[in-house]
């Protein structure tokens, strides 16, 4: 093997659900047969209880079959008292795995001892994310079966604050907007028990804001949830044989034997369920963040972006959502002690998986890579009933960065960002001037030999300028080159330059290199975390499959498949787990001879039937791709991105 430098720099142009055991099984859940052993007698009746479950079937139901195994759960746990009635809207499927469930119209089902029974056949053809639907559900479901208390489930896919809830995949409409989701409980009137999102990323501190007039208390998970979603089998037993017990124990059982049941699911996903107090998220959480966000803004008009850029660089992430962060960890890392404590008083009760990697129970959405969504987040502050600091702090944050974009990158456009209303240039604090100090030598970046390596060499200065480096590998065929992704590897000498070359390897699936795309690194004292995915065709679906190596696993290990949509808010709900027959072919960015992007190609050779464990390895470029390039990507503090110039390792 040899390699050379090549003069001329390459620039990118490009950067579960559950394997139910009903897959592929159809019947009739009206048919299902449970020996009644219930002792009638032994009912508490002294409380009413009407739990109202929102089923946004989706690709969850029509691929796996979730939602009629939670239905099989709550038919389970349910042991007949006439005090408490669970209430289920269904729809937004093309398909349900029993022949209870029509697909063509939504329906209304009360949950029976044996079987679900059709009350009320009427709704038609509705879109579930339409908050409309969902008010005339609630007003149905309390009108009809009037109760002492009423809880709400919400299960169905979310994208967090900024991305809503509910997406219905026969309806060609976007997710229900958090601010629309607030419209809905106010038509509604009812005041609940407890709302609950069996959904990924809910659990935020804009949508405790956005539920506190309507409930005390949230259960939700700032994570994405497996597949599998919540155990309801448990604690709808536990209700339904005494439905005066208190909302915060029956919220233990949730949390609990979710957190159970998602672990023995899939241990490889980290899975998180918080209960939050949402009345002490507005008395002593929303005051706390309030002083925080007054304190960040004078740092920014002070001109001292970088300190709360390098800062947000460094705050726990949720998994693959980089834009929501722990909120415990701005108050770690701030070592704000009036924001801890108003944190631990408004979580109620808190787990998670013990693969946990760092969360602590509520999210913020801090926009860092993608500004396109700020404005929904800034809806929900607009329409709360509440005095928010925090939606001036990170319009403010985000002005800065689009300038600093603009003043910066001279590929981006000075109106780039005008469709947007948080963007306002208007401030004179941050004219050109505030930029200059944040401006590297980009002429620096040319890589220069150094004994036997590669180097680029910065001043200390610019290095302090960077928040991010990634190694990038295109292989060349013919005239076009082929992404095959990017990797967090990277070496410094002993000056501290930057080594721009790696050991000749790339992360195979069953000895073949594939594009790989590194997600995410954790690491504790005890416990390492390394993720990422390989874009593919999955039965003939787009989705990506997961690779991880952690300490129990240090070789790599493929965890699963989640899918991808067209709408990019919309979580995958955890992932699917591989099985024997699956098809699956990587997918590849193919570029020009000047790196203009062309299109997305699969390979005829490489379209794989799964047999058996696919097996994780890292194999030798060259050898297998031919000539191929590295370079690095460098992202500053408004994350722009600059290249270093490329190496050709070549046979």
């Amino acid at each position: 093997m040899k390699k050379h430098i090549k003069l001329t720099a390459i620039i990118a142009a490009a950067a579960v659900m559950c394997t139910s055991i009903l897959s592929g099984c159809l019947f009739d859940i009206d048919e299902l047969y449970v020996e009644d052993t219930t002792d009638y007698a032994s009912y508490d009746t002294s409380s009413t209880y009407t739990l109202m479950v929102y089923l946004c079937g989706s690709d969850l139901e029509s691929d796996w079959g979730c939602a009629t195994e939670d239905l099989l759960e709550m038919i389970e746990g349910y042991n007949g008292n006439d005090s408490v009635n669970i209430i289920v809207q269904t729809g937004g499927s093309y398909f349900w795995h029993n022949f209870s469930v029509e697909a063509d119209r939504c329906q209304r089902f009360r949950v029976t001892k044996t079987s679900v029974e059709l009350i009320d056949d009427t709704v038609g053809d509705k879109a579930m994310s339409s908050s409309d639907t969902l008010s005339d559900f609630i007003k149905y479901a309390s009108s009809s079966y009037p109760a002492d208390r009423y809880g709400l489930v919400l299960w169905n896919h979310g994208g967090g604050s900024a991305g809503g809830f509910g997406y219905d995949e026969k309806f060609d409409e976007d997710m229900m907007s958090m601010t629309s989701f607030g419209k809905a409980l106010s038509t509604a009137g009812l005041t609940f028990d407890f709302i609950g999102f069996d959904a990924c990323l809910m659990g935020g501190f804009e949508t405790c804001l956005a539920v506190a007039p309507y409930t005390n208390y949230l259960i939700a998970s700032q994570e994405s949830e497996p597949g599998c979603g919540w155990y309801y089998t448990d604690f709808i037993a536990k209700l339904s044989s005494a439905p005066s017990t208190s909302i915060i124990d029956l919220g233990k059982i949730i949390i609990d034997t979710y957190i159970e049941k998602a672990y023995e699911y899939d241990p490889s996903t980290y899975s998180t369920l918080g209960m939050f107090d949402t009345q002490k998220v507005v008395s002593q959480l929303l005051p706390a963040v309030n002083e925080l966000s007054l304190s960040y803004k004078k740092t920014l008009s002070d001109g001292d972006y970088k300190t709360l850029s390098k800062s947000r660089a460094g705050y726990r992430e949720m998994t693959g959502e980089g834009d929501y962060v722990d909120l415990y960890s701005i108050a770690e890392t701030d070592n704000n002690t009036k924001l801890k404590n108003a944190l631990a008083e408004s979580t109620v009760y808190f787990a998670a998986t013990k693969n946990g990697t760092g969360d602590n129970g509520l999210s913020i959405y801090y926009p860092y890579y993608d500004l396109d969504q700020l404005d929904s987040v800034d809806d929900i502050y607009d329409v709360v009933d509440y005095d928010v600091d925090f939606d001036d702090f990170i319009d403010l944050f985000a002005n800065i960065m689009a300038l600093g974009q603009i003043f910066l990158d001279s590929d981006i456009e000075d109106d780039s960002f005008l469709d947007f209303d948080w963007f306002d240039s208007s401030d004179t604090f941050y004219d050109d001037s505030y930029f200059e100090d944040y401006e590297i030598d980009y002429s620096e970046l040319a890589v220069t030999e150094s004994g036997d390596d590669y180097i680029l060499e910065l001043s200390d200065d610019d290095w302090d300028k960077i928040s991010s480096i990634t190694l990038c590998c295109i292989a060349m065929y013919d005239d076009i080159f082929i992404n095959f992704g990017q990797d967090d590897y990277y070496e410094l000498d002993k000056n501290d330059n930057l080594i721009v070359g790696y050991d000749q390897r790339w992360v195979a699936l069953n000895g073949s290199i594939v594009p790989f795309f590194f997600e995410e690194n954790y690491e504790t004292d005890d416990y390492f975390l390394t993720s990422g995915y390989v874009p593919c065709i999955y039965n003939d679906k787009d989705a990506e499959i997961v690779v991880a190596w952690d300490t129990n696993h240090p070789d790599g290990y493929v965890a699963g498949v989640r899918m991808t949509y067209d709408n990019d808010m919309i979580a995958s709900k955890g992932l699917t787990k591989i099985k024997d027959g699956d098809i699956f072919s990587p997918y590849y960015d193919v570029y020009d001879k000047d790196m203009n992007y062309v299109n997305t190609i699969t390979l005829d050779d490489e379209k794989l039937t799964v047999k058996g464990d696919i097996t994780v390895s890292y194999e030798d470029v060259t050898e297998q791709l031919g000539d191929t390039y590295i370079y690095y990507e460098i992202r500053d503090l408004f994350n722009n991105s600059s290249y270093t110039e490329s190496i050709v390792y070549a046979e």
